[in-house]
């Protein structure tokens, strides 16, 4: 019988159900009532596991255990396992009990043995010694109950075989129980007298499942000591299907290579075919006739195919094929169904790499002419599988097969396998001696390169396919690739000087051939935040296009971003630009290229007040890097502070686990940037510290940018301030939502006491402001024009900014300008219209979250006279305690009589607290009422609580 380490029944799994049954057998046997136990499936599922816990338990209980083995070696001597059975047993017998015991079985039996004379054949085959040995064995069973337990039944020898199956048919009335274990599938075994015993009560067969999920969890738990993630569950149940032995082999060498079995394990785990499996795997398939394991070769390296085609490629005549496959779905190498395809990987792998590298070469090289169009056709499937093969043998010279490469690459992209495309991209070359076509092959392989983080082969590629390509068109096709390469290298001006360079060279051709440079070199220059003097003189002509081509989006997109920068033109006419980039919503060709003409015309749709434009943007790309960049910017420009951190952060931990392109880089520098922003609004200090190192860090940012952001941090912390002329000089518009360049640098030198500097600044940005027309950016000069002014005009430019404001859409700003106006109306003596503002604009900032805003409300009120004692004037946050409990049961309908006896209160009070609680919520019934309750996040907050009205006796 095989060893092994087993302890019984608890070192199996998921064997509960066969466990009951061999019990009630064992059982029978103690009450002199035997039972036969067949434990009969495939190799691998854990036969001689059951059989071992058998004897084990057995032994347990006090039963004594007869054991034996089949082998193939020995099948053809006779009687070769009932010595195996007995020899042991009559040794460990007195010398008296032993002849006492052989003389039940009579010469016969004797001869059996080998331990006497040959007996002549009377009657049967050897029916005198099997009626010996059973005597014999029921003799044994006198003293003790028995458990006769045979492994590999399918090995015995016939005698051997026929004398259990005598014994069987007694079985019910000896106390002997007899367990045997009968792997099928095994070639040139016949059951014989044994399927007799089939259908009769007092045998029972058992065919043990392949373990669930759960049960290899537990296997991986008690190898490791550790819970196993669900990745590396899947991982090795999808290679093992199962099956006991491959398991326990996988997580075997698992622990030996040290494979963790956590997260994202799957190729690990697939890369490993234990040595075990390997030589198990060779063993069992070198019993099969050479047509078998010919067969069994060619599916290993065709993988799951038609038997039409495994025939082809294995050369055998379709019945021996037919045979060949039934005689391995009967041992379990393939699946039983209509396809050929192995039941296991692990078990496929196992036999793959007994092939020399030159078998599997030819039979590769076989695989992929047949399927690319043999016998079989041009089915498009069989060609992607045909590309798989390809990438195991040596180049042919043969386009056919480059055309067949460069499709499953555009497959494999789809995908999003961009490893296994750039592998069928490199072996496609090896096919392609053309200069076209190879030139097309090394840009897309560049261009892959470039967007897995492997810029330094990308610029290797991209040059040779410049270097080769034949036509005007390749040529550009390559040049952008060249310049796209060398920009993901930081070699910006190498970059640019050859998009210029290949520009002026290019020979006249079709329009969009040559716009797709400048738009390129317009692209990467605003993305490094470069000037753009070529602009000048294409603005007419970019004023003229629709937007139809990619490079013409690019362009608009570029020149609106431009614009707004610059303020050359009005939010109005930015926005028209910006929607003729963006289209109608309809899906764009994605890519690099088309994806910076979405996200540079959205974001400069959101500085002019074009929310809806972005929105657009953002639902074509959802739920990608662009999409969560423009959520992150839309939120800050609304106000919604909360959320845009939330979306930039989501952006960033994007942007971490991909490779920075052109267009990363300046996603990462935009989404940074607003997070020092929104940090800033929301008072966390050491957040907007870290972002500002990482935009210092990175190298992407301008120094203006750089140097403007400082000042916003300094302002809002009250720090001392130097106007710094990076700032003061820069161009007019915001660098992200609500941070504009000149309005800082005004309010860095009104805070530094230069008060003539601050109000000069402040007059040229309004005046950009009133030209620009956009709400967001007027609103917040004509604050800013307002704060810096000494004079008695500071009020109305202020309130100037509320009543402009009012309509815009940041509600953020509108809270600036409340809290500033109500300061204005204090130091005017104005105390009643300024605690209005004050607390309008405080509870406009709580609601966006802008806490050291709101906190600097709270302090304004308390200078003006009035004495909050809530963060939050209107919402439910505002509502006192006894307020939110009146609000809580009039949601349910509840009446204001039915209110008061819950609470014990008068009618009077709860009408007094529920009219308080519908202006504060502005509603007026008790629908909305409800509607507000559920709608509002604060609900379930309790606020500070108050004295609670005396109750009514």
């Amino acid at each position: 019988m095989t060893a092994g380490p087993f302890e019984g029944w608890s070192a199996l799994v998921q064997r509960e159900d066969e466990r009951e049954v061999i019990d009630y057998a064992l059982a029978a046997a103690e009450n002199g009532r035997g039972r036969f136990v067949i434990v009969y499936g495939q190799a691998g599922i854990g036969l001689s596991s059951l059989l071992r816990a058998s004897v084990l338990e057995a032994k347990s209980k006090g039963i004594a255990v007869l054991e034996a083995c089949g082998s193939e070696l020995e099948r053809g001597y006779g009687f070769g396992v009932v010595r195996q059975l007995l020899e042991a047993r009559l040794a460990e017998l007195p010398p008296y009990q032993r002849r006492s015991v052989l003389s039940d079985g009579g010469p016969a039996a004797e001869s059996a043995l080998g331990i006497g004379p040959p007996e002549p054949r009377a009657s049967g085959a050897g029916f005198d010694q099997i009626e010996g040995v059973q005597r014999l064995v029921t003799r044994l069973a006198t003293t003790s109950p028995l458990l006769v337990a045979v492994d590999e039944l399918q090995w015995c020898d016939r005698p051997s075989l026929d004398f259990l199956c005598f014994l069987g048919h007694r079985a019910s009335q000896l106390p002997v129980t007899i367990i045997a274990a009968w792997r099928r599938g095994e070639p040139g075994v016949r059951a014989g007298r044994l399927q007799a015993l089939a259908g009769k009560p007092e045998t029972f067969f058992l065919t043990p499942s392949p373990l669930s999920p759960a049960g290899i969890r537990e296997l991986l738990r008690r190898a490791t000591g550790t819970q196993p993630h669900d990745d590396a569950v899947k991982a090795v149940h999808a290679q093992t299907g199962g099956q006991p032995f491959l398991v326990t082999e996988l997580v075997a060498g698992l622990q030996l290579r040290a494979v963790p079995v956590g997260p994202r394990c799957g190729e690990a785990i697939a890369a490993v075919t234990p040595e075990s499996v390997r030589r198990k795997v060779v063993a069992r398939l070198g019993r099969h006739p050479e047509t078998v394991q010919q067969f069994a070769r060619t599916a290993a390296v065709l993988g799951d195919a038609s038997l039409a085609q495994a025939t082809a490629l294995a050369g055998v005549d379709q019945d021996a094929a037919r045979d060949a496959a039934d005689a391995l779905v009967r041992a379990g190498f393939l699946r039983d169904d209509a396809s050929v395809g192995y039941a296991d990987p692990i078990v496929r792998k196992a036999l793959y790499d007994t092939l020399s590298s030159r078998e599997r070469a030819e039979l590769h090289q076989q695989a992929a002419a047949l399927l690319c169009g043999g016998a079989t056709g041009p089915d498009p499937r069989d060609r992607e599988l045909a590309a798989g093969h390809l990438l195991s043998c040596e180049p042919a010279g043969d386009p056919s097969l480059g055309d067949v490469l460069r499709q499953a690459a555009g497959r494999a992209v789809d995908q999003g396998a961009p490893t296994r495309a750039r592998r069928f991209l490199a072996r496609a070359l090896g096919e392609l001696d053309e200069a076209g076509a190879r030139s097309a092959v090394l840009v897309q392989l560049a261009e892959l390169e470039l967007d897995s983080g492997y810029a330094e082969s990308a610029v290797e590629h991209a040059r040779a396919a410049l270097e080769s390509a034949p036509t005007p068109a390749d040529r550009v096709d390559a040049t952008l690739a060249y310049a796209q390469a060398l920009a993901a290298t930081a070699d910006w001006d190498a970059a640019l000087e050859l998009l210029d360079g290949e520009a002026l060279s290019a020979p006249p051709g079709e329009p969009d051939l040559k716009l797709r440079l400048p738009a390129a070199a317009a692209l990467l220059r605003v993305c490094r935040g470069a000037p753009q003097p070529e602009l000048e003189g294409l603005g007419a002509s970019i004023e003229r296009l629709t937007g139809d081509t990619a490079p013409e989006r690019v362009l608009l997109a570029v020149y609106a971003s431009e614009l707004a920068l610059t303020g050359a033109a009005d939010a109005r006419h930015v926005a028209e630009l910006c929607g003729r980039a963006i289209g109608d919503g309809s899906p764009h060709a994605r890519g690099d290229f088309a994806d910076a003409a979405d996200y540079l015309a959205a974001r400069a749709a959101l500085l002019a007040d074009a929310g809806h434009l972005t929105e657009t943007v953002i639902g074509r790309h959802a739920p990608g890097l662009v999409a969560h960049a423009l959520q992150a910017q839309l939120a800050l420009a609304r106000g919604m502070l909360d959320v845009a951190h939330a979306d930039a952060l989501a952006a960033l931990g994007l942007l971490a686990d991909l490779p920075l392109t052109v267009l990363r880089r300046r996603i990462r520098s935009d989404l940074l940037t607003a997070l020092v922003v929104t940090e800033t609004a929301r008072d966390c200090g050491e957040a907007v510290d870290e972002a500002l190192a990482e935009l210092r860090d990175d190298g992407e940012t301008t120094a203006p940018t750089l140097a403007c952001l400082k000042l916003a941090v300094a302002l809002a912390r009250s720090e001392p301030v130097e106007p710094a002329g990076e700032a003061e000089n820069a161009p007019l518009g915001a660098i992200a939502p609500g941070c504009c360049r000149r309005s800082l640098a005004a309010l860095a030198h009104h805070a530094a006491g230069d008060t003539e500097r601050a109000l000069q600044l402040a007059t040229e940005h309004l005046a950009f402001a009133r030209k620009w027309g956009g709400a967001s950016l007027l609103g917040q000069a004509l604050v800013v024009r307002g704060v810096v002014d000494p004079g008695a005009e500071r009020l109305r430019f202020i309130e100037e900014a509320v009543a402009v404001l009012e309509g815009g859409p940041s509600e953020l700003e509108l809270a600036r300008a409340a809290i500033e106006l109500g300061t204005a109306l204090r130091r005017a003596r104005r105390r009643r219209e300024s605690r209005e503002q004050l607390v309008h604009g405080a509870d406009l900032a709580h609601r966006c979250g802008a806490l050291a805003l709101a906190a600097r409300a709270r302090a304004e009120l308390v200078s003006a006279g009035a004495r909050p004692r809530r963060t939050a004037f209107t919402g439910i946050g505002s509502l006192t305690v006894s307020e939110l409990r009146v609000a809580r049961l009039a949601a349910t309908g509840l009446t204001n009589r039915e209110i008061a006896q819950e609470l014990i209160v008068s009618a009077k009070t709860v009408s007094g607290q529920l009219s308080a609680v519908y202006r504060k919520l502005d509603v007026h019934d008790r629908a909305a009422l409800a509607l507000a309750m559920e709608a509002d996040d604060s609900d379930g907050v309790e606020p500070e609580p108050e004295p609670e009205p005396e109750p009514v006796p």
